[in-house]
């Protein structure tokens, strides 16, 4: 049935402040936008596809069963909305909201409704917002929710994120073209399989000072991640690394944080690998308000899916992979173990998929020794279901760039001289001011495995780097470390250190109390929340009922 729907009250405050200007045009301003949904029933019901343009075929869905379940588009830009349109397949929502954001965080309600009956929904909405979500409480069959369609309409003028399309860009060495889905203008831009080819903009400043430049791409490459490197007026600004985003229908973005001139501005992204760079669909450019850097929030676990389901009210993993859609985070990291008992490709597929995978495209994982028991040969289930996002380069280690942090995903099964050597080099090139690494083997537990000894030549090297944060797994609990060294001293140069065993694998006891061991919880679920700013972190422990079971102070990044 097709109905138009009032909104929950005539005028939403308006999220940025301004004033709602009806005569503008109407414009559908969320086809191809970035999407987010709290689950999706198995990975060929992407949130994505509620926002391609095709309302009769594909969808997204979410898992079966389960209230609340809440579907997201970030428009790029805050925005004057006048409606959202949803089209239904035939698992509707009864009871749900449609809600305006600013930050992605808090959130209005727009409009509700108790009483949906499925087909086609246009809901009136007034208000100023850059993220838009469905927010179902009450699903109208005994299935999920999945949409067809959802589509948020209301004016197309600039906002404060004006989109920089690169088929309209200054190109060498790449061209424009159309084969992908999920592109905001009328194409996106790629670059020939070498090095050296450019995108060139030329971007307008309101005012001198920093800014963010979001970098909207797709990366479906076998060979892993695409470096480019960034100039604006010709003076190098940014090394950037576009990992894998799972498929080249899968759009996402990579952030980095400049410096303009009040007025005209060229930003050229460049690619330096021999396999060009990734697929550019447009930059968006920001001014940074927090002084050189963003803030933002990651995921992280480890020892997550045993071989169960959300049928079984015991099973964790869906649990705590719930606690992570709450989060929103911009990005999930494991810490090993991914998937239990031998990490088979069968069971990551009928386990660790169903919960954390909904995550996936977004997942920067790391294995553990589960995953060598694979009878397939050692981490044949993990590299095959993860591929090119777990091997960015060929090798199950690999670093990363996020704001002003640069990561580290190593494999703590083989902690040689190969991966040693490696890990020095990477982090001797770095430029970010505060570093992170992950493994799954911790150099120092107060758990029952204890303390591993192959990684203090690792955490050595880290330390030297003067690296901030190091997580790790394998024990099955929660510590938290004041910052040591690699001798377990207690150092104020040191290293932060979590153990986050809290995935959804059976807890392990607390036997042997390391020195410099502040806090330890066991018999105790949860997802550690990264708080990381440009020049700070802070830490917390989040429980399965979502309360805060530890939190950490405020670092300052070495």
């Amino acid at each position: 049935m097709r109905r138009l729907l009032l909104p929950l009250v005539l005028l939403v405050p308006l999220l940025n402040g301004g004033t709602a200007s009806a005569a503008a045009a109407e414009t559908l301003l969320s086809q191809g936008k970035p999407a987010t949904a709290s689950s999706v029933e198995d990975a060929t019901f992407p949130a994505s596809l509620a926002f391609d343009g095709d309302t009769t075929t594909t969808r997204w869905a979410s898992l079966e069963g389960s209230d609340p379940q809440w579907l997201q588009v970030d428009l790029g830009a805050s925005r004057q909305l006048s409606r959202v349109k949803l089209t239904w397949e035939a698992a509707y929502g009864k009871t749900y909201r449609i809600q305006l954001s600013a930050d992605g965080s808090t959130w209005t309600d727009a409009y509700s409704t108790s009483t949906g009956d499925g087909g086609v929904d246009e809901a009136a909405v007034t208000g100023t917002a850059r993220y838009v979500r469905m927010y179902g409480t009450q699903r109208g069959t005994s299935y999920g929710y999945s949409l067809y369609e959802m589509q948020v309409y209301g004016e197309g003028g600039t906002g404060p994120a004006p989109g920089y399309q690169a088929e309209n860009a200054t190109l060498s060495q790449a061209f424009v073209d159309t084969k992908h889905a999920g592109y905001t203008g009328t194409g996106f831009v790629d670059y020939v399989n070498t090095t050296g080819g450019y995108i060139e903009w030329s971007v307008t400043a309101a005012a001198a000072g920093p800014h963010r430049l979001d970098f909207r791409y797709a990366n479906n490459s076998a060979t892993g991640n695409r470096p480019v490197a960034v100039t604006v007026n010709g003076a190098n600004a940014a090394s950037l690394t576009f990992p894998p985003t799972g498929a080249w229908t899968t759009w996402t973005t990579q952030a980095a944080t400049v410096t303009l001139n009040a007025g005209a501005n060229t930003v050229r992204a460049t690619a330096t690998g021999t396999d060009g760079g990734p697929n550019i669909d447009r930059l968006d450019v920001t001014p940074d308000t927090g002084g050189g850097g963003t803030s933002f929030v990651v995921a992280a676990a480890g020892d997550i899916a045993q071989q169960c389901t959300a049928s079984s009210s015991s099973c964790i993993h869906p649990k705590t992979a719930a606690l992570v859609q709450a989060m929103n985070p911009e990005f999930v990291i494991t810490m090993g173990d991914n998937q239990y008992d031998d990490a088979l490709i069968s069971d990551f597929r009928n386990y660790y998929d169903k919960s954390w995978g909904a995550f996936k495209s977004k997942t920067r994982p790391s294995p553990g020794n589960h995953e060598t028991y694979d009878p397939a040969g050692s981490l044949a289930g993990y590299k095959a279901y993860f591929g090119s996002i777990a091997y960015p380069n060929g090798k199950p280690y690999y670093s990363y760039d996020h704001g002003n942090w640069h990561f580290v995903a190593l494999d703590s099964n083989d902690f040689g001289s190969t991966q040693l050597n490696w890990l020095k080099a990477d982090l001797a090139a770095n430029t970010k001011k505060c570093v992170a690494a992950y493994w799954h083997h911790p150099l120092y537990s107060s758990g029952e495995h204890g303390n591993q000894p192959v990684a203090r030549a690792t955490f050595q090297a880290l330390y030297d780097a003067r690296a901030d944060l190091v997580l790790g797994g394998h024990d099955h609990h929660y510590e938290r470390f004041g910052p040591q060294n690699a001798n377990g001293g207690s150092d104020t140069q040191g290293i932060v250190s979590i153990i986050g065993g809290t995935g959804g694998a059976s807890p392990y006891a607390i036997e042997n109390v390391q020195p410099n061991s502040l806090k330890r919880l066991t018999d105790t679920y949860g997802v550690v929340k990264l708080n990381l700013g440009p020049d700070s972190f802070q830490t917390q422990l989040i429980g399965l009922d979502g309360s805060v079971k530890d939190s950490g102070p405020t670092y300052a990044c070495h």
